[in-house]
């Protein structure tokens, strides 16, 4: 039986569907979907069948939409197919419970299972693993993805990761400034590159990225939107922030590098207002989903 979730499938908007679909598109590629030589040797061409695809282990569910994206994919029509949800994006689901109900040509579904189960496996892994972090950071502490995605990938996996309870970084590098130390590296004193944003895009959030107290200090009288703390350790952190509280504004502190579900809580709780996660999308195990098939009819 799967648990009462905030519904995120309003966020699987026009773009999330843009990026399934050509996900699903190049895995249907790859996996020569329309020459499955062995349905053809063993389903007869008429044949309809009824699957039921279900959690193998207990999680947190996202990509459900994927399921029939990809039976459309295959160019079957609205009336050939039904895919009935039994949950919802955002679900927390025990081991057996039922995701959906899917009828149609048993040839095609048996075509394109296995690129619906790597997807909703694989997206409700990193939705499984962003609720284990939130949980562990608590409440008052925002987990945030990074960039670290699977290459065509990050639309889907920014979505798996709302759907986890967690929020989303940049989606990419025109969404907004963060100048790093890769960025000071190249000459401009991080005052300057302030200035520059702010006076080219002035629309676009600002964060910097220190990694001492000094740089802080510094960092804390400039006007930014943010001040990302890299591979600060737990005690760094706390002292961070009662120097943030003790200046005039309140940015808020992000804090980054080596955050694992170990020591998040600590993280948390030395007062940052959000932690960013790589591991969220280039670590998450895939959640465990399987189809069973109830009946198949000949035709």
């Amino acid at each position: 039986m799967t648990s009462a979730a905030p519904d995120p499938s309003q966020d699987f908007g026009p773009r999330e569907r843009v990026a399934a679909m050509r996900v699903i598109a190049t895995a249907l590629e790859e996996d020569g979907a329309r020459a499955d030589r062995t349905s053809e040797l063993c389903v007869p061409s008429g044949a309809r069948g009824r699957a039921v695809l279900r959690a193998r282990q207990a999680g947190v569910i996202a990509g459900l939409h994927c399921v029939a994206l990809t039976l459309e994919a295959l160019a079957l029509s609205a009336g050939e197919y039904r895919v009935e949800l039994h949950t919802q994006d955002g679900a927390t689901v025990r081991p057996l419970d039922a995701l959906a109900l899917i009828e149609g040509p048993t040839r095609v579904i048996l075509a394109g299972e296995r690129t619906f189960l790597n997807l909703v496996g694989l997206l409700a892994g990193v939705a499984t693993l962003t609720r284990q972090f939130t949980v562990a950071a608590g409440p008052r502490c925002c987990v945030l993805d990074t960039r670290k995605t699977w290459p065509g990938g990050r639309i889907l996996q920014k979505y798996a990761v709302r759907c986890g309870g967690g929020r989303n970084h940049r989606m990419g590098l025109s969404d907004g400034i963060l100048i790093k130390d890769n960025h000071r590296a190249a000459g401009m004193s991080v005052p300057d590159a302030v200035r520059a944003a702010r006076a080219r895009f002035a629309e676009l959030p600002l964060v910097v990225e220190v990694d001492d107290l000094a740089a802080l200090q510094q960092t804390l009288a400039l006007p930014v939107d943010r001040i990302l703390l890299d591979n600060f350790t737990p005690e760094q952190l706390a002292r961070a922030v009662a120097l943030r509280d003790a200046a005039p504004r309140r940015v808020p502190l992000e804090a980054s590098g080596g955050v694992t579900l170990q020591n998040v809580a600590r993280i948390a709780a030395a007062g940052v207002d959000m932690v960013s996660v790589g591991a969220l999308t280039h670590s998450a195990p895939a959640l465990d989903v399987g189809l069973d098939w109830e009946s198949v009819v000949a035709r």
